[in-house]
């Protein structure tokens, strides 16, 4: 529902990459796809001739894997729970969320993606009026500069807002039925966006960068890091990628006007693993261990800088408009990737959306791709045909 929703919302080509929990040709690889060839044809035909499709079966270790697992179970005072951080047989279970960003990023054609996760709808007209912004393109194009789009949790009672206003009544209502995404319990998550400043900013507005930062965006992938891997499951899978982003020295501008929406939810099993009542120690010892070294790997961060915008690169606003588009309109459209958040097991989504001045129109099938680390089996093994 949520895969459906977002590619309806969003109206513009998407490139999909779906995670199933079993070997590739196994029986229960076949039902999950016949499962999400049902889920698809639900989809409008604007919707599902612009969608690409991957998959990423549950892989088998490596006899490289087993050899470094043996080797820090036999030596744990040489740095073992560092080591399983990567490769151990524990982390190996968890859910390869940013194995999936990665192939959901490697299949976009375009070189402008939006990284956001699954559960979020975009605002109403956000793909068509920055299709219309020129200049905001080129810059994101030319320059290492990542437009933010605020994100907020609604109140399951309500209805997900598509328009600024409708979204400013929630949040204002009393008591609040919206509010900046995870504020509460994670706040360094979203809080440097600064939705008080957004409410009413008619032009983008530089932001400067805090560690734990994790913002949906706007970028070139001419220049967007990888996702670590070693990541898995819940915690630190997308600050550490926004955390690699910011030792790049991008800029970070919040858009004014649109905005990204999810419902709140129970808090998930990988949530409840790491900091749940029952939390598993071994694992946020792994994590601890993980995030130490990720941080040791890369460059430092930059210095901070100003944070008030050099040159204006939008209008004093951006129209409010419905998410309908002309088939020319989108071939201008900029492009974007939309990402699982890795909180369900089974067949969660991984997506990415993307659109180009210069990328092809995609055919009403969707090819499904078999993938294991990254690297092609096969394709063409089936196709799944989605109408409206």
């Amino acid at each position: 529902d949520r895969l459906v929703l977002l590619l309806t919302s969003w109206a513009g080509p998407a490139s999909v990459a779906v995670y199933i929990d079993a070997e590739a040709n196994s029986e229960e690889a076949h039902t999950a796809v016949r499962y999400l060839s049902e889920e698809l044809r639900r989809l409008p035909s604007h919707a599902a001739q612009e969608l690409t499709l991957s998959l990423l079966h549950q892989a088998q270790p490596s006899e490289e894997q087993g050899a470094e697992e043996r080797a820090a179970e036999a030596n744990p005072e040489e740095g073992a729970v560092e080591v399983q951080a990567d490769t151990g047989r524990a982390a190996r279970k968890l859910y390869p969320i940013n194995a999936l960003r990665n192939l959901a990023v490697s299949q976009a054609r375009t070189e402008l993606v939006f990284l956001l996760d699954v559960d979020f709808v975009p605002s109403a007209g956000l793909l068509r009026d920055l299709t219309r912004q020129s200049t905001l393109l080129s810059h994101l194009t030319a320059s290492k500069a990542a437009l933010v789009l605020p994100a907020f949790e609604v109140n399951s009672r309500h209805r997900l807002p598509r328009q600024q206003a409708a979204l400013a009544a929630l949040t204002s209502s009393s008591p609040p039925q919206a509010s900046g995404f995870h504020i509460d319990h994670f706040p360094v998550g979203h809080a440097p966006t600064d939705f008080a400043r957004w409410f009413s900013a008619g032009r983008p507005y530089e932001v400067a960068y805090e560690e734990n930062f994790e913002p949906y965006i706007i970028a070139s992938r001419k220049w967007l890091p990888a996702y670590d891997e070693r990541f898995r499951g819940y915690g630190l899978n997308k600050v550490s990628h926004l955390y690699a982003v910011a030792t790049q020295g991008a800029r970070f501008l919040v858009l004014p006007n649109h905005f990204v929406a999810a419902h709140e939810h129970a808090k998930s099993s990988s949530w409840q693993s790491i900091y749940g009542a029952e939390a598993d120690v071994m694992h946020r010892m792994r994590l601890t261990a993980l995030w130490r070294r990720f941080k040791a790997e890369l460059p430092p961060l930059p210095a901070p800088k100003a944070t008030t915008p050099k040159v204006s690169i939008l209008p004093a606003a951006l129209p409010s408009a419905t998410a309908s588009l002309s088939g020319e309109t989108r071939k201008r459209a900029v492009p974007s990737a939309i990402e699982g958040d890795g909180n369900d097991g089974g067949a969660a989504e991984e997506v990415v959306a993307r659109t180009h001045p210069k990328a092809a129109r995609l055919a009403p099938a969707l090819p499904l791709k078999s993938l294991r680390r990254g690297k092609l089996i096969h394709k063409g093994a089936r196709a799944v045909a989605c109408r409206a």
